[in-house]
């Protein structure tokens, strides 16, 4: 998980943390940076949202850049299942499970521009100094664990394939060409030069 440094220290209100406030805060993070952009989302705004104070938000939440990664791991979250559920349903070979996942991938996170997982360099686990992380090489693995539920042979190249599509869902979130306009085309370019990949796998 996301540890920024600099956290700020909270100072104790006397009453135990409750997961319930907790969670209510990630979800006006959340909707804040939704609705404002990333950089226009404040504490105050998100303490605002929440219906709690700053001192009740830092009480949970050592900075807002502890803050703001909660929130991009709640939205990573929710996409990476909506992502599975649909690939699942299109899918029947590992092949037509990469592409699709590819193909839900982009809309997704098109649907939501401030979750972008390219966007946010300082605050999320996606991107630092133009690596990938750990962070993002997991979330992406969970997304794709279920490929090897289509053939077994799979699981042990699961974290090579995991890198090999980290890098394809950046391109086609930060290129478009006439290739990837649609998802239509998108989907026939990917079955064009990824499903030969997958399949190399399998060979």
């Amino acid at each position: 998980m996301f540890r920024p440094e600099g956290a700020r220290r909270a100072p104790w209100s006397g009453r135990a943390p409750s997961s319930d406030a907790r969670e209510k805060i990630v979800d006006a993070t959340v909707a804040c940076v939704r609705q404002y952009g990333l950089e226009r989302t404040s504490i105050s705004s998100i303490a605002v949202a929440a219906g709690v104070s700053r001192p009740t938000v830092y009480a949970y939440f050592p900075s807002r850049d502890a803050l703001v990664a909660a929130a991009m791991e709640r939205a990573a979250e929710a996409v990476a299942s909506r992502v599975v559920a649909s690939a699942r349903r299109r899918a029947r070979t590992p092949a037509e499970f990469a592409v699709e996942a590819l193909v839900v991938a982009r809309r997704e996170f098109r649907k939501e521009p401030a979750f972008y997982p390219i966007s946010h360099a300082r605050t999320d686990p996606w991107a630092v100094d133009q690596q990938l992380t750990e962070e993002s090489l997991a979330l992406t693995r969970t997304i794709l664990s279920p490929i090897a539920s289509y053939d077994a042979r799979l699981e042990p190249h699961l974290d090579e394939i995991t890198e090999l599509l980290v890098r394809w869902l950046l391109s086609v979130l930060m290129y478009d060409t006439k290739r990837t306009s649609s998802e239509a085309k998108l989907r026939a370019y990917l079955h064009r030069v990824v499903a030969p990949v997958i399949d190399a796998y399998l060979a």
